[in-house]
């Protein structure tokens, strides 16, 4: 069987919408002056939500978090079926899809609600955010600990680059939430590295879904569809 093109699109969109949408609606926020100009991946000059809150810029990052949410949503479904497609029966693999649609709506959620004024929907927006990070990251550790576990009982077969890829940026986000801990310690101004390990964090979770395109690709991970007579 071939591999699925459609399949495919939907673990790369998954990952390339929010990327492109949160650098694109900077780039517009920063010309139309409403966030500094800097590199916030290193400096943390400003949040990612900033750049989603004043046109053109919210415009554009609302435009991609919305359909990414449903891109994210269908990718977790996917990454369920192709687990099971393996012999995969585990309350993890079958967690994925449910962990998926909590992330999707949170997104949704935040997003939403992304530039409106009050104390009620900043407490909806922190809600939000949070628990589509948490969601999401949680759901890749399970996707992870699956893939290692198939792996090594010889049931899925992929180029062994991609799991360590996966892992890596697992370990990577693992390490950045825990550096907030001894952060005061060291830094006065924690404002400025919480907004750096938001942006870094927010890159490393969606580079994580183009990857799983890689592994579809190699393990023709695909679906035939007919007609019953």
């Amino acid at each position: 069987m071939r591999a699925n093109h459609a399949f495919l699109a939907v673990a790369v969109l998954a990952g390339l919408l929010p990327l492109v949408g949160a650098n694109a609606a900077y780039v517009l926020s920063a010309s139309a002056g409403f966030v500094p100009e800097c590199n916030p991946y290193l400096s943390g000059c400003t949040s990612v939500s900033a750049t989603g809150r004043n046109p053109p810029g919210s415009f554009v990052y609302k435009g991609t978090m919305m359909p990414a949410a449903v891109f994210m949503l269908v990718y977790w479904f996917l990454a369920g079926r192709w687990l099971a497609a393996h012999g995969d029966r585990s309350l993890r693999c079958r967690a994925l899809p449910w962990l998926g649609l909590v992330a999707a709506v949170f997104l949704v959620v935040y997003t939403t609600v992304l530039g409106h004024v009050g104390e009620w929907f900043a407490i909806q927006r922190r809600i939000g955010v949070v628990g589509y990070l948490s969601a999401t990251f949680f759901g890749q550790l399970l996707f992870v600990s699956r893939i290692a576990t198939l792996m090594r009982e010889g049931r899925l077969a992929i180029p062994r680059w991609i799991y360590v890829a996966k892992l890596s940026l697992c370990g990577a986000m693992l390490l950045l939430g825990l550096a907030v801990i001894p952060a005061p310690l060291f830094l006065s101004d924690m404002d400025t590295v919480e907004r750096v390990l938001e942006w870094d964090f927010s890159l490393l979770l969606v580079l994580f879904f183009p990857l799983t395109a890689f592994a579809w690709h190699y393990d023709r991970f695909g679906a035939d569809f007919f007609v019953r007579k």
